[in-house]
């Protein structure tokens, strides 16, 4: 073999080799539409994915003997990690023993715009990405629910209960109503309305929330009960109004959402002033979305021009930043 076709030859190995010491996943956000909270209690949810938001994770081999974490939010060995990011530890250590792999040190590199602590499932996300970037690295194939089940695991440590849901929508490119008892159903929204989604630039606390609202079960159990049920009530109807095309109704049933939501203690101040700016600015309906205690809200505008009127409404209000979804491509 002559000097330029071993070269070429050695080349095209080196970059097979490199490709196959790749790996990468991605993943990307939620917006629940109705349901919050009760779906943790085996009531209905309507989520959808949000693909304006989204992750990728990177994995290539470390040149030391550790493991290193490479994010906006941390920067160095996993063995030096905050706590917060002990649902990556967690993914990691359960994707590797179910299928037996080896633990080789590692880069991990996050690349997320996703905003976190914001109900917009970015803890869930990531660890789907990382999950799929681990697979992708060692070459091993992963059903979707093995995905579910070993970020899911992850998510309890991240959040102390879970529904599942975010975990499922970080993985699918369809709305669905999700129940934990049942098979998730897709639903089709296909909806001449514009749903805006703005951060309250406010941290959710979606394991306080979640905690607050397990203590009231304890403590006021036949209120919590009535809630609960009221709630997955507004979700059945939700699923009518969107089947019957009725933007009008859907945005009273995201008002009604949000009232109760209120009564759970899960909203605060800040929150209620961007929803009232929403509702003054012309909005069919406003909430919260996600966890809550900070975090972001949704509103329903008919038009592209009232969604507009109603994103800087929501800003003047205090929020930072704002996303517009045309609900006829979902």
């Amino acid at each position: 073999m002559d000097i330029s076709k071993r070269h070429n030859y050695q080349s095209k190995l080196m970059t097979s080799k490199a490709q196959q010491l790749i790996g990468i996943g991605k993943a990307h956000g939620k917006i629940i539409l109705m349901g919050e909270h009760a779906v943790v209690y085996d009531y209905p949810a309507i989520a959808l994915p949000f693909n304006s938001a989204n992750v990728t994770v990177t994995i290539t081999p470390s040149h030391s003997n550790h493991t290193y974490i490479h994010s906006s939010y941390y920067e160095g060995m996993i063995e030096g990690a905050p706590e917060s990011l002990d649902n990556l530890k967690q993914a990691i250590e359960v994707t590797l023993s179910s299928f037996k792999l080896k633990n080789t040190p590692m880069n991990i590199t996050i690349d997320s715009s996703i905003p976190s602590g914001r109900g917009m499932g970015s803890s869930a996300a990531v660890s789907v990405a990382l999950v799929r970037a681990l697979c992708d690295f060692y070459k091993q194939e992963i059903s979707d629910y093995q995905l579910n089940f070993i970020v899911n695991q992850a998510e309890v440590i991240a959040h102390e209960s879970t529904s599942g849901l975010d975990t499922l929508l970080a993985s699918t490119n369809s709305p669905v109503i999700y129940r934990k008892s049942q098979t998730a159903k897709t639903i089709q929204i296909n909806l001449d309305a514009y749903l805006v989604v703005a951060d309250s630039d406010m941290p959710g606390q979606t394991k306080t929330a979640v905690s607050k609202v397990r203590q009231l079960k304890e403590s006021k159990p036949d209120f919590i009960r009535t809630v609960m049920r009221a709630i997955g009530g507004f979700v059945q109807q939700s699923v009518e109004a969107i089947q019957a095309k009725d933007i009008n109704e859907l945005g009273r049933l995201l008002t009604y959402n949000h009232y109760y939501l209120n009564q759970l203690e899960i909203s605060n101040a800040h929150i209620d002033r961007i929803v009232n700016a929403a509702w003054i600015a012309g909005a069919l309906g406003a909430k919260l979305t996600g966890g809550g205690l900070g975090g972001c809200v949704i509103a329903l505008a008919q038009t592209k021009v009232e969604a507009d009127l109603i994103q800087q409404a929501m800003m003047d209000a205090g929020a930072t930043k704002t996303w517009s979804l045309d609900l006829k491509t979902i």
